[in-house]
């Protein structure tokens, strides 16, 4: 009696945990399909990787990061501001390198002045104009939600399995002794239930 007294919630415990390790491999192996005689095997990752593919790149495009809000985050009075900057100071680089030695400095620098002036003065129009073509160009060219989903299917499955654990192993070690301790709690139960209800 004692023996089973101690066997159930064991037994049950380790029923438990066993279910969850192997529940837990199966979301990554077996990698090629096993044909058995009234169903088919297959780890959830290697069956649905063009699937999870596919979502993961809509999720990021329609919710994580889409081409208007890469374009919200250019366009601001900071991002202009530097690109305008950049640009009069590379302008005014060139101007010394292109125009020749005998052209005085001083005329040097007023033909910069004038062209820094021009610059910063259409420089609103002409961000807002290249913005709405590279918006427009880049939204109908490239398609975040193609590129996540390219990537994902080319992740080898090894490497694929590797950094799903690494980012989760805790969580799913956490799992499997959960299995372990329902299994003891239903091994309890059970065992009351023999002992309460005997024959």
């Amino acid at each position: 009696m004692l023996v089973k007294l101690i066997a159930i919630p064991l037994i049950s415990a380790f029923i438990g945990y066993l279910t969850n390790v192997v529940a837990i491999k199966m979301l990554f192996w077996p990698r090629q399909r096993i044909n058995l005689p009234f169903f088919q095997l297959q780890g959830l990752l290697p069956k649905r990787q063009a699937d999870i593919a596919s979502s993961l790149g809509e999720l990021v495009e329609n919710q994580l990061l889409s081409m208007d809000d890469l374009f919200a985050r250019i366009d601001t009075p900071e991002v202009k501001e530097e690109m305008v900057s950049r640009l009069v100071s590379l302008l005014k680089d060139r101007l010394a390198t292109i125009l020749p030695r005998i052209v005085p400095a001083r005329v040097t620098q007023i033909i910069g002045d004038a062209l820094e002036k021009v610059l910063r003065q259409e420089a609103g129009e002409i961000f807002r104009q290249s913005l709405e073509w590279g918006q427009d160009y880049l939204a109908s060219e490239v398609q975040i939600r193609k590129i996540v989903e390219d990537k994902v299917n080319a992740y080898d499955l090894n490497e694929l399995e590797a950094m799903i654990r690494g980012i989760s192993s805790p969580e799913l070690r956490f799992i499997e002794i959960l299995g372990g301790v329902l299994g003891f709690m239903i091994g309890l139960v059970q065992l009351a239930i023999n002992v309460l209800l005997p024959g």
